[in-house]
C-alpha cells in the first residue's frame, strides 16, 4: 500500500461529534452521535474498521479537530468550567484511544510508536494546565498557554510523530 493510500482513505474518518473532551454544556456533546464514543463510520462499501485501519490523516485531522474544539471554548464567550481531569487523559480523545488500543497492536514495539505515546501525554498536560487555569478565572492567562510555548510546541511533535510512525510503517512494508 503506498504511502499517499495510508494517508487518506475515503469513507473512513473519526466521527466528527465525538471529539474525547467533556464539556458540560455543550449540547452537540448529548446527542446520540457522540455518545457512540470511539465509533467510526465506514463508508457503505467497505467493510466495518479493523485494528489496522487508522491512518495519518485521519489521526492528525482527529488530534486537530479535539484541539480545535478546546481551544474555541477558552476564546469564545462561554465561561462555564471545562472537565480538567478529562483534558489531563491522555486516553480520553479520539487519538489516544487510537494510540492505547489498534495502534498499541501495530505499533506497540516501536520506538516512533513510544514517543508519539509521550507527545500525545505531554500535549494533554499542557492542553490541561491551560483549563485549570481557565476554570479559577484566569482566561487571558489559559489562552496565551494554548497560543504559545509548551502546548502549540507539543501539538506539533505529536502530529510530525504520526507521520513519522506511518512513514517508517510504510519502508518497512516495502522491504
Amino acid at each position: 500500500m503506498a504511502f499517499l493510500n495510508w494517508l487518506r482513505r475515503p469513507g473512513e474518518q473519526e466521527d466528527a461529534a465525538d471529539l474525547g473532551i467533556s464539556l458540560e454544556d455543550d449540547e452537540q456533546d448529548s446527542t446520540p452521535e457522540a455518545a457512540s464514543a470511539g465509533a467510526r463510520r465506514p463508508s457503505a462499501n467497505k467493510a466495518p474498521a479493523g485494528p489496522d485501519d487508522y491512518d495519518a490523516v485521519a489521526a492528525i485531522e482527529a488530534h486537530i479537530r479535539w484541539k480545535a474544539k478546546l481551544e474555541s471554548r477558552l476564546f469564545g464567550t462561554n465561561s462555564r468550567p471545562l472537565v480538567a481531569d478529562q483534558v489531563f487523559r491522555d486516553n480520553r480523545c479520539p487519538l489516544g484511544r487510537w494510540i492505547y488500543a489498534r495502534g498499541s497492536l501495530r505499533f506497540g514495539t516501536s520506538n516512533t510508536y513510544a514517543d508519539l505515546k509521550r507527545y500525545n501525554a505531554e500535549f494533554h498536560r499542557y492542553a490541561g494546565q491551560a483549563v485549570l487555569a481557565f476554570n479559577s478565572g484566569q482566561r487571558e492567562e489559559a489562552i496565551h498557554m494554548v497560543t504559545t510555548g509548551e502546548y502549540t510546541r507539543a501539538s506539533t511533535r505529536v502530529q510530525q510523530t504520526l507521520a513519522r510512525l506511518f512513514a517508517e510503517a510504510e519502508q518497512r512494508q516495502q522491504h
